[in-house]
């Protein structure tokens, strides 16, 4: 375990996810495999299955660890298993208990999110593969670093660059910076939110205009003198504009106006996004507020609003942006904040109907990637056009 009083270093606490699934081990060609894979998948269903032949129980939470603990079922060759249903999801977050203790199944998709290494799921739907891996040009995900004076400390960001950007003739491109929520990181939008597959599906059908598209980590640590840290996740914006846009800006063939930057967010990144472009209308001409908040979030962000005075100047606001989409799954947590915040600009006069640039929209769903993949599919169609 590292001390909070060392300076840590990024080479130590990086991990990697896999592309390919997950292969049963146990043994080598030609021998009887002992440990399956986590997850028997089909359509409408899957089959769980954990291998701890020493345990007591194994059991599994859907959706939140602090959900409902659905027990599985013991094996004689040590495997537990348990066979649940798609409920019309996509995807889920799994969380394994072994004898009363959360673990993770090494065996099973794991990704980043709730601020720790996850089990995740994901059920192919009919009729919903926008955001698969289809036989169409593929972008490439890069992972660069750069130093953060505002933090002391290195950063990484993901960055998606479309299929031919490798090969271009010194073209420049639009730029798209996307942030994840609360308790993710920048791996989110590719891991669990396909963001790299759904714009290569877009691009093939000439459905979106190509661009590059920027994830850092809105889960902002700052590295004390003494080695200790804290996380701000206000920090992004002076981030963001200080520091990753000109990176980026001098690492990239990219268009630096405010007519070829956009920002958007899910959830805790919505909140980032929303104020980062009503306080910088010189830099950004598109938003996107996906599960969305206009105003700070108690515990993450301070009382201190005064990105809405960009709100009560209609004639600059309208000058200043193409696109303000806004968007909530209709069974999530937060639709009442959504919704008093929709009153609020409508009783300033900027509805949807009001407001040319202002988009709303209403998804079957609940706070999850299930709506903020539709969330980012429908913005990618609209932004920079």
């Amino acid at each position: 375990m590292l001390s909070k009083k060392i300076k840590i270093n990024s080479a130590l606490t990086e991990t990697a996810i896999a592309f390919d699934p997950q292969i049963q081990l146990g043994g080598y060609s030609n021998q009887s495999w002992k440990i399956p894979e986590g997850i028997e998948l089909e359509s409408d269903y899957a089959i769980l299955k954990f291998y701890a032949p020493t345990a007591k129980s194994v059991a599994v939470r859907r959706y939140y660890s602090e959900g409902p603990l659905t027990e599985l079922t013991p094996g004689d060759d040590g495997i537990w298993t348990l066979k649940i249903p798609s409920q019309g999801e996509r995807y889920s977050p799994l969380f394994f208990e072994v004898d009363g203790v959360y673990v993770l199944n090494p065996m099973s998709e794991i990704a980043w999110s709730h601020g720790h290494p996850i089990n995740i799921i994901d059920f192919p739907h009919k009729g919903n593969d926008y955001y698969m891996c289809k036989d169409v040009p593929h972008g490439t995900v890069a992972r660069d670093i750069y130093y953060s004076e505002i933090c002391n400390c290195y950063k990484g960001c993901e960055v998606y660059t479309p299929p031919g950007y490798n090969t271009g003739e010194g073209k420049d491109y639009p730029v798209l910076y996307l942030q994840h929520g609360f308790g993710e990181n920048e791996s989110g939008w590719t891991h669990l939110g396909k963001i790299n597959f759904i714009m290569d599906n877009l691009l093939a059908q000439g459905k979106a205009v190509p661009c590059i598209i920027v994830m850092n980590n809105g889960m902002v640590q700052t590295q004390n003198g003494n080695g200790t840290r804290h996380w701000d996740a206000m920090k992004l914006e002076s981030v963001l504009v200080n520091e990753c846009i000109p990176f980026i800006d001098s690492h990239y063939r990219t268009e630096t106006d405010k007519w070829h930057r956009a920002m958007a967010g899910l959830s805790m990144g919505s909140m980032q996004t929303s104020v980062t472009t009503l306080s910088h209308p010189e830099l950004f001409g598109y938003a996107g507020i996906f599960s969305g908040f206009l105003g700070k979030l108690p515990g993450i962000g301070d009382d201190d609003n005064s990105h809405f005075l960009a709100l009560d100047d209609k004639k600059a606001l309208f000058e200043n942006y193409k696109l303000f989409f806004r968007c909530m799954g209709d069974e999530d947590d937060f639709i009442g904040q959504f919704n008093d915040e929709c009153k609020m600009l409508r009783e300033k006069g900027l509805a949807p109907g009001d407001w040319e640039a202002h988009k709303e929209v209403i998804y079957q769903g609940h706070h999850d990637w299930n709506v903020w993949r539709q969330s980012a599919r429908d913005f990618l169609e609209l932004v920079f056009k």
